[in-house]
């Protein structure tokens, strides 16, 4: 017979949240066709197709909410809605299960089920992500550890119950968007994301580049164009437990980089300005990284930039980096550099809302005078913030002609010299003799 002993169990449930940077006003969105939004939304999110996301505590707390999904007479297998009773095979699709035996057992659903069979006893989540969702939820906890807000659009609602890579809810202006990226790597996810950029004209997509470190390439459907930035590359990171499970599953998760440098930028609006580059070793790092799946070679690099992909590179003792700030415009134009790109588009956004005070006042030299007087401050605090080297603004009679008068039309005409990012340093050293003087 055993000894008298005393058995003390105690139930982890908990998350260890990893540390993010402080907040960002930067607002990202990013495409979802997995069904992110029916996993984790609110009825309203779900119907709307659209899910705001503030903060990765926000995310995780979705996690771990003992809300009921909505719907009642539903459940979700690889994102997609069901009608009708919950099987054993679609409990293996929700990470909210513990095993077969414990969650689903001769037909009968136990109460390790979940919130959604449970009544609100159990957290939704409390293994973490998986399913078709999986990739998609990840992709939203990397951005977010950046301090960005994240805007997800996605399918399966009422007005997008089925969405083309032209047709999301992101290409909606009336929601404000700065960046865009794909929350898989799929090609219809990364169109989607160039379209959304390239259709609105004011944030940049960041999509993933395909093929080998060997053989990169451009990934189908990605327009080419200055709102458009491709980057190579996935990384290893820790899971929700950050290494702790006891479990035999995997506790290194594989994430594409793509909401890593649209983080790059949100970090790079906070600690500094929209017109600095997001690259290099003071605004590029990149957060959770195990190590890369690919850590490309000089020559690799070199490559992947010959085509416009961005490197992202470890270097030991350093940390992994975004090594480059190339979008897809034009080689001929400057706006082929992600900071030129974003001065425009900052300048789009904040002098353009000046402009709209315009409408339907008068064309004369006192409504001219007061849009000069309106915008020049900008333009002198972004000169002042190491912006742009130099402008003009013209809006007088020399541009407002009879003509234009007459049509009902105002033109100004602002000409602005960017601030270039430094891609390229030579260092020359010379060998000098003992007596020669230095100066």
């Amino acid at each position: 017979m055993a000894r008298p002993n005393i058995t003390v169990v105690v139930n982890d449930d908990s998350f260890i949240v990893p540390n993010t940077e402080r907040g960002s006003f930067t607002v990202a969105g990013m495409i979802s066709h997995g069904g992110l939004i029916q996993a984790m939304g609110t009825t309203a999110e779900v119907k709307s197709g659209v899910m705001q996301v503030g903060s990765l505590n926000d995310l995780i707390a979705r996690l771990n909410s003992k809300e009921t999904l909505s719907g009642q007479n539903k459940h979700y297998n690889q994102g997609v809605a069901i009608d009708g009773a919950i099987t054993g095979d679609d409990l293996t699709e929700r990470p909210f299960y513990q095993s077969l035996i414990n969650g689903y057992s001769g037909g009968t659903i136990k109460q390790t089920g979940g919130n959604f069979f449970a009544g609100g006893t159990y957290a939704r989540w409390p293994l973490g992500p998986t399913g078709a969702w999986r990739t998609e939820w990840w992709s939203a906890h990397n951005y977010l550890q950046y301090g960005g807000v994240l805007i997800v659009g996605g399918t399966g609602s009422i007005d997008y119950l089925t969405m083309t890579n032209s047709s999301t809810p992101l290409h909606n202006t009336s929601i404000p968007l700065d960046l865009v990226f794909a929350g898989a790597t799929t090609s219809a996810a990364n169109a989607a994301a160039t379209s959304i950029a390239t259709t609105r004209m004011d944030c940049i997509a960041v999509t993933t580049a395909e093929g080998d470190v060997g053989n990169p390439a451009l990934a189908d459907g990605v327009i080419s164009d200055e709102f458009n930035v491709s980057v190579y590359g996935n990384k290893k990171h820790l899971d929700i437990s950050r290494g702790l499970r006891n479990d035999s599953l995997d506790d290194l998760i594989t994430s594409h980089l793509a909401p890593d440098v649209a983080g790059c930028m949100a970090r790079t609006d906070r600690i500094a300005d929209s017109w600095w580059s997001p690259a290099g070793f003071k605004r590029g790092q990149i957060l959770d990284v195990v190590r890369l799946i690919d850590n490309p070679t000089e020559q690799q690099m070199d490559t992947m930039y010959d085509l416009k992909i961005n490197p992202v590179v470890t270097y030991p003792g350093e940390g992994t980096v975004l090594f480059g700030d190339k979008t897809l415009g034009s080689e001929t134009s400057t706006l082929s550099r992600i900071n030129v790109s974003r001065l425009f588009i900052y300048l789009k956004k904040t002098i353009g809302a000046s402009a709209r005070s315009l409408l339907f006042e008068l064309n004369d030299w006192e409504t001219r005078t007061s849009f000069i007087n309106a915008v020049t401050p900008v333009l002198e605090n972004i000169s002042a913030r190491r912006g742009i080297y130099d402008y003009r603004v013209v809006c007088d009679e020399t541009n407002n002609t009879s003509s234009i008068i007459d049509s009902n039309q105002f033109v100004a005409d602002i000409y602005i010299k960017p601030a270039k990012s430094i891609n390229f340093i030579q260092i020359r050293f010379t060998n000098k003799n003992t007596d020669d003087q230095l100066s």
